[in-house]
């Protein structure tokens, strides 16, 4: 059926390269436009599109107007537009980059309800000469189901790891675990960055994700407009407060007027005033901080009677934050694991669990049949390599010291977990996972950890308080005798 599939697509690429792509013309409710001199297709939404956005409807991929037009080399898909159909641009053999617009929320489906398996295609099937694929938005688009009845090949048409795929931060794992791990995964740099204050840094992502890091206090503003970002707070949808940072500046975020929501890290102890002031859409707060943050002159403001700010607090200090007279003007719930509000790093997810335990996870990767991780030293004492089989089963063992750490196996949500025990506390360890399947490496992610030391002094095993530790930048809470770390309690 693959052979087949190609085969129709080469075919229609011949044929149809007979008649050249008009330079406008309309498809379902998308216009587009063709520059015949840079080879560039522009689609945008009609004037009679739907209220969700414009519809590039498509009944049969063989009826495409774009389909095997060899002269169109990109194609640019604007903001407005929200579906694309079944190989509307099969068969092109010279497009070489497609960017697809953060509203794009459908991909690969039928006009034609009824149209057979071989004719609902993905856009770009056939398309041997694709290099880049860029999307825009954080959502994984949707695909027709009939899609992923298929091998790779029969999927593409060409070999998918030659192709880079740009995304927004924060979004690969959600796009790898759902299958686009085929291409080479890269994060679309930030649309702008800079630096302020003494050390600060910030980046803002094309999907409005606001990141501020540093290390200590933030500078206060003396006056609105002065914020770093001031060029770009219309844009602001998300707002991360790195770790390490203690207190939020005078003014910083008081006119992020489209900011939905934050999240506040366990470091901080001080909002500064109006750092928040017309913020009047950020309805959610994850707070992770453990004490409660104090704050200056409405520096986070009810915003009206019908509206409420909900915060999200660790469930252990969710009484705490409720005492105080700024904080329990808004909705304060508790949550006992930060693993269900914090943005995930892309890739490999490690945390120390004790002084010589550490938690290893990563996501399942289409198309990988084995993962190898491998645990390495920072001293390059010794070095541990364990290959995973797609089922969870451990194929390969390898280790250069003897006794090696031992190690347990877990399948997780769409991913795998491994525990190391037997480390050495107080140490940096790289741990590094290679997605393969038989012939390539599909996907590499890399991380570094550090034990926890075994100068942290031990507190009594009903202790109320809880307690704080920083280790290079890794905080530890103590709890009743037990370690939080930012991916939650462990015991």
């Amino acid at each position: 059926m693959k052979r087949i599939l190609l085969t129709l697509a080469i075919a229609i690429a011949a044929v149809s390269a007979m008649w050249a792509l008009d330079a406008t013309g309309k498809q379902g409710t998308c216009n587009w436009t063709f520059n015949s001199t840079t080879g560039v297709l522009v689609i945008s939404s009609a004037d009679d599109a739907p209220s969700w956005g414009g519809e590039l409807k498509i009944e049969n991929p063989n009826l495409s107007p774009f389909a095997g037009k060899s002269e169109i080399t990109e194609v640019l898909i604007e903001e407005g537009v929200s579906e694309i159909g079944t190989g509307a641009f099969m068969g092109d053999l010279n497009l070489k980059k497609i960017t697809f617009s953060s509203t794009v929320v459908m991909i690969g489906f039928s006009a034609n309800n009824e149209a057979e398996d071989e004719m609902v295609q993905m856009p770009f099937y056939g398309c041997t000469g694709l290099e880049t694929l860029i999307f825009k938005s954080s959502n994984v688009p949707d695909t027709d189901n009939r899609i992923y009845d298929r091998t790779t090949e029969e999927l593409y048409g060409f070999d998918p790891s030659k192709v880079s795929l740009y995304l927004n931060d924060g979004s690969i794992r959600s796009f790898v675990e759902s299958g686009w791990g085929v291409f080479n995964i890269y994060s679309l740099p930030p649309v702008a960055e800079g630096t302020f204050g003494d050390g600060f840094s910030w980046k803002l992502s094309g999907n409005g994700k606001l990141t501020v890091m540093g290390k200590g206090a933030m500078p206060d503003l003396e006056t609105v407009n002065d914020e770093p970002w001031a060029e770009h707070m219309e844009n602001i949808k998300e707002l991360v407060v790195a770790e390490g940072i203690t207190h939020i500046g005078d003014r910083s975020f008081g006119l992020c007027a489209n900011m939905e929501s934050a999240y506040l890290p366990a470091s901080l102890e001080s909002i500064g005033e109006y750092a928040f002031g017309l913020t009047n859409k950020l309805t959610e707060i994850t707070c992770a901080a453990i004490s409660v943050p104090t704050m200056g002159e409405d520096a986070l403001p009810v915003i009206d009677d019908k509206t409420s700010r909900y915060i999200f607090v660790w469930s252990y200090m969710k009484d705490l934050f409720l005492k105080d007279a700024d904080w329990s003007k808004h909705k304060i719930s508790g949550f006992g694991a930060q693993t269900e509000f914090l943005a995930f790093t892309d890739g490999v997810d490690v945390e120390p669990r004790s002084e010589n335990a550490i938690y290893v996870t990563w996501p399942q990767v289409a198309g990988a049949t084995a993962y190898v991780i491998t645990l390495t030293s920072e001293d390059g004492w010794y070095s541990y390599e364990i290959t995973i089989s797609s089922d969870g089963k451990t194929t390969y063992v390898k280790k250069s010291l003897s006794p090696a750490p031992q190690y347990t196996l877990d399948e997780i949500i769409h991913g795998f977990g491994l525990e190391f025990n037997g480390l050495e506390p107080g140490k940096n360890y790289t741990v590094t996972v290679v997605a393969k399947d038989e012939t390539k490496a599909l996907a590499t992610y890399t991380n570094t950890i550090l034990t926890i030391s075994t100068d942290i002094e031990d507190v009594a095993t009903e202790t109320a308080a809880p307690q704080k530790f920083m280790r290079d930048g890794h905080i530890l809470i103590r709890v009743n005798n037990r370690i939080y770390t930012l991916q939650g309690a462990r015991k």
